[in-house]
Formats: C-alpha cells, structure tokens, sequence
C-alpha cells in the first residue's frame, strides 16, 4: 500500500477518536464528527479496491477481453465525432486491437480482481514507428541509379545511420535489391495509450504495465523504449528510468513540440528493475 492509501485507510479512525475526545466537551459537535466518521469508515469499507490475482498479458492471447480493453481506452480518450455525428471509424487509439500480435503492434493488458471480479485494469501498446528499423540501401542505389554523385549519396546515408561502405562505386542492375546487413533490426519500439482504470491508480500498476512493455519490447530485440508525454508525466516516467530527448534543432526551422520525447534504453539494469516490479506487483 502506498503512503497516500495508508493514510486514507487511518484517516477516518483518527478523525474518530478525535471526535470522541470533543464529544467530552461538547456534545453536538461531537456528535457531528462522529457521525462523518462513521460514514467515512463505512464508505471505506465498501468501497476500498482489493486488488488480487495480478496478471499481465497480451490481448491477441486473451481476445475476449479486446471489449474491454477498448472500453477501457476510449474512456481515458473519447473516440472523436464527424460533423454528421458518426464516430471515427479508424481511431488510432483502438484501431488495431484486432492486428494485436507476437510482433507489432502488440496490446499489452493487467487483469486483476477487485474484491472477486476479474477485470481489465490498465492497457498500453506498442507499435514500429519509421525510426525503428534500418533504412534499406536500395534507397540510396536508386539515388546511384538516376545519376546523383556519389560522395552526395554516401552523405544521405552517413545521416541516416547507414555505413556508405556498402555502397557500390555505381550502380548495376544486379545489386539494386541488396539491402544492409542489419535490415530488419528492430531499434526501438513506441509505447503508448498507457492507461490505468481511475479506481485503481496509486497502487503501481501504471509503472508496472511499462515494466511488462519494456520485457515485451526487449524480447523482440528492441535496444529502445520511445514515446510522448505531457509535463505533468514526466516525473512518473522519471522515476522508472525513462529519460527525455533532446529535440534536435536545425538553423532557420520553428521548434514545433507536441509533448516530451522520451526513451528507455533497454540495458540489463533495467530489464533487472522491471522484473522486480512486475514480481512486486504479481505479489499483491
């Protein structure tokens, strides 16, 4: 239990005995007090969440919760309406709910009973973003193809990440569906539409979920962890390793930012870190 929900469980017993001392020296205002009280702790008692039995999947393994899940989604992010009043059919929130897979995107999901209901408390997902993956030489040999320089070419590619040494000093029509030895390497992932129903925030399922991704990601051979948040979130991720990116400036260009961009490195330490908290959480 956290500092804040052990404070709340106490609160109503402490304002009790408060209010049994004052009702030694005034009756009706001691009466009143006890009467909050009361109320308080049996509001506690009927409303508390026990939370129990939690679990971290993958939709696509349970799809009978996809319902759920995208209940759950478009709750926190309502699914935008047309000027004719029709939903959006292609929201990209819960659009790929039904693509959910061993590779991406994958929807993560936490189940957990609260007082004996099983239930879909909380949801993020991981998608491939244009930056995740190597970009393929074939690119830069159709460059080759009609007629740029060379050391131009070789340029395009340094900025792209890409070793200009396995370009050809020309291009020839039996090399133009080579690609880079690395092609296909997952770089990073993108984390988002991380969610936590209202009634069970302040209990770490939140920082659970990301630990849950960043061992998901690590398995598909991700080296990163990427995503947005706004200010107010940046804490929250801070405290789980997650750092923010620079923006990269260019000379003439507005700085035009949605959010923090943030990135988790998926080294030892913390693949380490989100298998304690995940055993932390499963342990509830």
């Amino acid at each position: 239990m956290t500092n804040r929900g052990v404070v709340k469980a106490f609160l109503p017993y402490a304002l009790l005995a408060s209010a049994l001392f004052i009702l030694l020296q005034s009756i009706p205002i001691g009466a009143g007090i006890v009467t909050i009280a009361l109320s308080l702790i049996w509001y506690s008692s009927r409303c508390s969440v026990d939370i129990t039995n939690v679990e971290f999947l993958k939709l696509h393994d349970v799809p009978h919760h996809r319902g759920e899940v995208s209940a759950l989604v478009t709750s926190q992010w309502p699914v935008p309406v047309t000027a004719e009043g029709i939903e959006e059919a292609n929201f990209v929130r819960t659009s790929s709910l039904n693509e959910s897979c061993d590779t991406l995107p994958c929807h993560l999901l936490a189940l957990a009973s609260k007082n004996g209901i099983r239930q879909v408390v909380a949801h993020c997902v991981l998608r491939e973003t244009s930056s995740s993956r190597p970009q393929d030489i074939n690119r830069y040999l159709k460059m080759l193809k009609i007629g740029l320089p060379h050391a131009a070419v070789q340029q395009a590619m340094e900025t792209a990440g890409l070793d200009p040494s396995k370009l050809p000093d020309h291009f020839e029509e039996e090399v133009e569906f080579r690609t880079t030895h690395n092609l296909g390497e997952l770089q990073n992932v993108n984390l988002s539409a991380l969610v936590v129903k209202p009634e069970f925030r302040g209990r770490g399922l939140g920082k659970a979920m990301c630990a849950y991704a960043a061992q998901v990601a690590s398995g598909l051979g991700a080296q990163e962890v990427i995503g947005g948040c706004l200010d107010e979130l940046l804490p929250f991720y801070g405290k789980l390793g997650v750092k923010k990116r620079n923006a990269k400036t260019r000379e003439g260009i507005p700085k035009i930012r949605l959010g923090n961009e943030m990135f988790l490195t998926l080294d030892d330490d913390v693949l380490k870190k989100a298998e304690k908290i995940l055993d932390e959480s499963k342990s509830k």
